[in-house]
């Protein structure tokens, strides 16, 4: 005689970042009251090199974007509009027709999109940092992205301070790197731009302090990953390292050419002005060493849809333990 197994099916859910450069989605389900990860999807959007001086995006970048989240509609199959988040962040809060993009959205994907602001993707990016990494202690977070770069100092799961600025790899490689051209001087200007822009913060950072930094996403984890591969083995960055990186990437003339051992393809243009963000946050900040954390914004988002699905949870339960203790008839309760 089978046994059919009644258990509840695991609660899933979805995270999906649009970010400036790349789309992201991630799936997650508890089991046993922990967060397992069980798929991730990322596909290159470039959405950013669309968006015109106007600040108006490209119908070609648009496509680009909705063809993403067509594929990414497949798998969201069956998803409850609850159990799935879908954010927005500093291209579409740039672009001016971010309206015009979100209205074919919904036609491609039955979800709702959130375009959130700086400081609440920053939010997010250490709650995904704090949900993952071991590490106790006070925590400075940095993720630099396509078109801006958060920064957060907190501890216990409380950001103390809160950070966006308007600087990223996709914008820094337009606006210092023309033509992906890659020379000393183009560098240092990134660079000194990237400091200048964090001028107003940094007294502020410096006073907090941290026990340790970590930094998030795509230009952090390619330097860590390029670093590596030249046989820094624990893929911590320094000061030191960073000088080491970035006299390899200045032998090289444009981002065509670009040849570094774990380098992938598809970040060779987006690289270089990462790099140059990164060393401007560095001597900013007076940074010692920054480690690779495994979360970020789309984790935060994943566990802040966990919190708050395990808190109705509890609710519910509770609700449902008062009317049995005291023998309120649902039917009649409803009405």
């Amino acid at each position: 005689m089978p046994i059919h197994d009644k258990s509840p099916r695991p609660q899933e859910f979805a995270a999906v970042d649009l970010g400036s450069n790349s789309f992201h989605m991630v799936i997650a389900r508890v089991v046993d009251g922990a967060m397992q990860i069980i798929g991730r999807l990322k596909q290159r959007v470039h959405l950013a090199d669309g968006l015109g001086p106007d600040n108006m995006l490209s119908e070609e970048a648009m496509t680009r974007g909705l063809n993403c989240l067509s594929l990414f509609a497949e798998r969201l199959q069956g998803f409850s509009p609850a159990s799935v988040c879908i954010v927005g962040t500093h291209t579409l809060r740039q672009a001016l027709n971010a309206t015009d993009f979100l209205k074919r959205a919904e036609k491609v994907i039955p979800y709702p999109i959130e375009i959130i602001s700086g400081n609440e993707e920053a939010r997010l990016i250490f709650m995904g940092v704090e949900h993952t990494q071991p590490e106790k202690g006070r925590k400075l977070v940095i993720d630099i992205g396509g078109g801006s770069t958060e920064l957060v100092i907190g501890e216990n799961f409380e950001p103390i301070l809160v950070e966006s600025r308007r600087m990223g790899c996709v914008s820094f490689a337009q606006l210092y790197f023309p033509g992906g051209v890659i020379n000393k001087e183009n560098f240092q200007r990134a660079r000194m731009a990237a400091a200048q822009k964090l001028e107003t913060l940094t007294w502020q950072f410096r006073i907090q302090g941290w026990n340790v930094a970590m930094g998030a996403s795509g230009t952090i984890k390619a330097a860590h990953e390029v670093l590596m591969e030249m046989g820094e083995k624990d893929g911590i960055i320094t000061p030191e390292r960073l000088e080491k990186l970035v006299k390899e990437v200045l032998r090289h003339r444009n981002f065509a050419s670009l040849s570094l051992p774990g380098l992938s393809e598809e970040r060779k243009t987006v690289f270089v002005p990462g790099l140059a963000i990164l060393c401007g946050v560095f001597d900013a900040l007076a940074i010692r060493e920054l480690r690779l954390s495994d979360g970020a914004l789309r984790e935060g988002v994943l566990y802040e849809m966990e919190g708050r699905f395990r808190h109705q949870d509890v609710r519910s339960r509770t609700a449902s333990s008062l009317a049995n203790q005291y023998h309120i008839d649902s039917e009649q309760a409803r009405r």
